[in-house]
């Protein structure tokens, strides 16, 4: 059957199933190392922007199942300002010294044991 042939409904299923395995890789990519947005989205050959949604999702889908997120806030390579550590995207400039030389947050899921 094509695409063409699919109904909504299943046409819909068939993007969220591919959204849901999507998001388990990108869980699977943030347990082996702290990894930045960008750099996940290079290894996958998309935009930053393009995997937020995608990379928020899983991470809340990791909390829900029990999994430990670590953050790693970003913070400015000049003054060494530490941004909010629940903001994942690379801020544009420092709020104290007006830099826009940043390290950006890392993120790690820390996968609980099958048993605990």
């Amino acid at each position: 059957m094509g695409v063409s042939t699919l109904s909504h409904d299943n046409g819909n299923r068939v993007l969220q199933n591919a959204a849901v395995v999507f998001r388990r890789h990108l869980i699977d990519l943030l347990s082996h190392e702290p990894r930045s947005v960008s750099s996940i989205a290079r290894e996958l050959g998309l935009r930053r922007r393009d995997i937020e949604d995608d990379l928020q999702h899983a991470i809340r889908s990791a909390t829900a199942a029990g999994h430990q997120i670590e953050i790693v806030p970003a913070r400015c390579k000049d003054c060494g300002f530490v941004f909010a550590g629940d903001r994942l995207v690379k801020p544009g400039r420092c709020p104290s010294c007006k830099g826009s030389r940043l390290f950006e947050s890392l993120l790690r899921v820390e996968r609980r044991s099958p048993g605990g």
